[in-house]
């Protein structure tokens, strides 16, 4: 065998069992749990701070990376569903009630007080999820209305929200809408332009920044359930996770992932079950939940692994600290840990 196959084959081995190792020791530590909501919004500027939100207008908050939480509701909200909040940094944040009527509710006190700062009634009226690309800029995307994508946005850290509607070359098609599974279903960049993927009738990929029609996503077309449910963003790297969140555990065209800002997307093998959310840790690691588990991959989403079979709906990874948490039901909050 010549010199350079074998060190090929043996770098392949190596990459392999340090996989292999990685998967092994990778675990889950639950950082609190118990509480009756289902949480699919989470968020955090520094991983210290750090909000989540979910059903029964629960809201927590800790200023110790987890150590602690603050539980709350709201007052006059309990009965909302907050499918996602944006930490926007020193006790700052807004929370997002999904359906008519759709609100936005902002504190700027760790939770102690909140105000309304977004009241929307229109019959049809649900939000899915926000986003923000500093702590002024942001923007929520709700279901079509009128044959309209919803679009709101703030520019002074969520004070105010204004309605508009985007030049797209194409319009959304009947039954064409969005998931709010894990408030990751958009994407602001600094510069205005955001990211969006659809699902229901047809599975496309948005993009303001090009005057162009959105293209279509490797993903289950035509069925209303089904569509990309989360979405994380890395520069080019674009990774999104979704199916049919009636059937979990049906795993076949539910990843996609696009190497060039979204214009074409890579053939991948599917995920072990229905993803609500993705992050991407580096071009070939990344990390997805779900109903069913939650699953890492080595090898830009052509295999997975499962790492545990606890049902998570958000995840998000703070880079600096290369630490990944997660929230679902129950009020489960959990740090992914060795991975």
């Amino acid at each position: 065998m010549r010199p350079f196959f074998l060190l090929t084959l043996l770098s392949l081995l190596s990459l392999q069992i340090t996989a292999a190792q990685s998967a092994e020791v990778a675990h889950i530590h639950i950082l609190d749990s118990g509480r009756s909501t289902n949480l699919r919004g989470l968020s955090s500027r520094d991983g210290s701070e750090i909000w989540v939100s979910g059903s029964n207008g629960w809201v927590g908050h800790t200023k110790d990376g987890g150590s602690s939480w603050n539980w709350l509701q709201p007052q006059g909200y309990q009965q909302r569903d907050f499918r996602d909040v944006q930490a926007l940094g020193n006790g700052s944040a807004v929370i997002m009630g999904i359906d008519t009527p759709a609100v936005l509710l902002k504190t700027t006190s760790g939770g102690t007080a909140w105000k309304q700062v977004y009241f929307n009634n229109t019959p049809g009226m649900f939000l899915d999820a926000m986003d923000f690309s500093d702590n002024q800029n942001g923007i929520v995307v709700g279901d079509p209305v009128g044959g309209q994508i919803f679009l709101a946005r703030t520019q002074d850290g969520a004070e105010s929200w204004q309605a508009f509607t985007p030049v797209f070359k194409d319009s959304v098609l009947s039954g064409e809408a969005f998931f709010a599974a894990s408030g990751s279903n958009i994407h602001l960049e600094d510069g205005g332009y955001f990211l969006l993927p659809s699902g229901g009738a047809v599975s496309r990929f948005w993009n303001s920044s090009r005057q162009r029609a959105p293209v279509l996503l490797p993903l289950q077309q035509g069925i209303l359930s089904a569509g990309p449910n989360g979405m994380d963003v890395q520069g080019n790297i674009i990774a999104i996770a979704g199916g049919d969140y009636t059937k979990p555990g049906q795993g076949d065209s539910c990843f996609a992932l696009s190497f060039n800002g979204g214009r074409t997307w890579e053939p991948q093998h599917a995920l072990p079950g229905y993803g609500s959310a993705v992050a991407i840790i580096n071009k070939h690691t990344l990390v997805a939940c779900g109903l069913t588990g939650v699953w890492i991959s080595y090898t830009s989403g052509k295999s997975w692994q499962t790492l545990d079979n606890t049902p998570f709906n958000a995840l998000l990874y703070i880079k600096k600290q290369n630490r990944l948490l997660l929230a679902g039901p129950h009020g489960k909050i959990g740090v992914l840990e060795n991975f």
